[in-house]
């Protein structure tokens, strides 16, 4: 393989594939990068075995050929490149040499027989999304992830393709994020776990104005976008019945600012004890206060002017669970539907549809 290629598209593809790869590996093989050279481009490929991504970087190719390199290390030395034509080509005893502008290096590689295919299964269908409404949706559920690995189900979002629809589900037992966009046109229906991991690299990697194609198979998530895929295993387990979680109604209705409410939040929560931050709501017509307080510390109190319809009602929340729900609402104002002290709250915006949070009451 001998090929050139420009340092600043190197880097970003590099940036693109490289958190994939664990710093610690049962296989070494696993800590490299797989380079390809094709006819007019790069490919670079990084896998756990879990999760996979190929990134395809425009390229001079005088000669095609394939080889694997540290990712850490080819990762920092790009980075610390000038802007400059990089010139990469493999000799014959399993190494690479790298020479941009005075610099030169030479990297030791194993061979690329030994890497994991990171080949997408053929999907019956793509989704496809625009790059805003994805990052939404994951934004509105990827905080509530568990990262309890005893409850591996739950350790990512599951993705749901409906007929004309596709939502997205996380829960960590104490609340649950649901989100959901309309297709406007029929899939088949499909579902599938897709791990935390994943979510994150794809959250890390989304650029802006492209559109990006989804899918599901038997046992593994597809991502597409141009000059870019992503795979990753399904997890095997069993989601809850997250539409039974759901309360169908509520009659308290909290209607507020949601930058207010926010705000209000973390003041109080100073005061709050450390382990969970609890902050109290006593909630009557026209006004919502919150409270905090420690033994060791002290209280806090404030008072926000709300709309409230509704019987009085005081309940505690986690205020970070708060924060997180408040956070995912893009509008202004937000609701706050409520029963009694001992039923879950749910969070939604007063204009957005598809987007609610669940979130189970704390004893003050």
């Amino acid at each position: 393989m001998e090929v050139v290629i420009d340092r600043d598209a190197f880097l970003k593809g590099l940036q693109m594939v490289q958190n994939i790869v664990e710093p610690r590996q049962t296989l070494p093989i696993l800590a490299n990068v797989l380079l390809e050279s094709d006819s007019d481009a790069v490919r670079v490929t990084a896998t756990d075995l879990e999760v996979g991504a190929r990134v395809a970087i425009p390229a001079k190719v005088a000669s095609k050929g394939a080889i694997t390199v540290s990712a850490r290390k080819l990762a920092e030395i790009v980075k610390e490149l000038p802007t400059a034509p990089v010139a990469l080509k493999v000799t014959d005893n399993a190494s690479v040499s790298l020479r941009c502008a005075g610099a030169t290096y030479k990297l030791v590689g194993l061979s690329p027989d030994d890497f994991p295919p990171v080949v997408p299964a053929s999907p019956a269908s793509w989704v496809s999304l625009d790059t805003k409404t994805l990052r939404e949706m994951l934004g509105q559920t990827s905080f509530a992830i568990s990262h309890d690995e005893t409850r591996y189900a739950l350790n990512g979002i599951l993705l749901v393709l409906q007929e004309k629809d596709v939502q997205m589900v996380a829960t960590d037992g104490h609340r649950l994020a649901t989100s959901k966009r309309s297709l406007g046109r029929g899939v088949g229906g499909m579902t599938g776990i897709v791990p935390r991991k994943a979510i994150i690299e794809i959250m890390r990697v989304l650029g802006a104005g492209e559109d990006v194609q989804i899918a599901i198979t038997e046992n593994q998530f597809v991502l597409q976008m141009p000059s870019f895929v992503m795979t990753a295993r399904l997890i095997e387990g069993q989601f809850p019945n997250y539409e039974a979680v759901i309360p169908k109604g509520h009659p308290g209705r909290l209607v507020v600012s949601r930058s207010a409410f926010a705000a209000a939040l973390r003041r109080v929560a100073v005061m709050a004890e450390d382990r969970n931050k609890p902050v109290r709501l006593a909630l009557t017509p026209t006004a919502l206060r919150l409270t905090a307080s420690s033994q060791d510390l002290g209280e806090a109190e404030e008072v926000l002017e709300v709309e409230y319809h509704g019987g009085e009602l005081v309940i505690g929340f986690n205020s970070r669970y708060l924060l997180d729900a408040i956070s995912a609402v893009e509008r202004e104002q937000i609701v706050l539907e409520l029963k009694d002290s001992l039923s879950p709250g749910v969070i939604k915006s007063v204009e957005e549809e598809g987007y609610c949070c669940v979130i189970m009451p704390m004893r003050i």
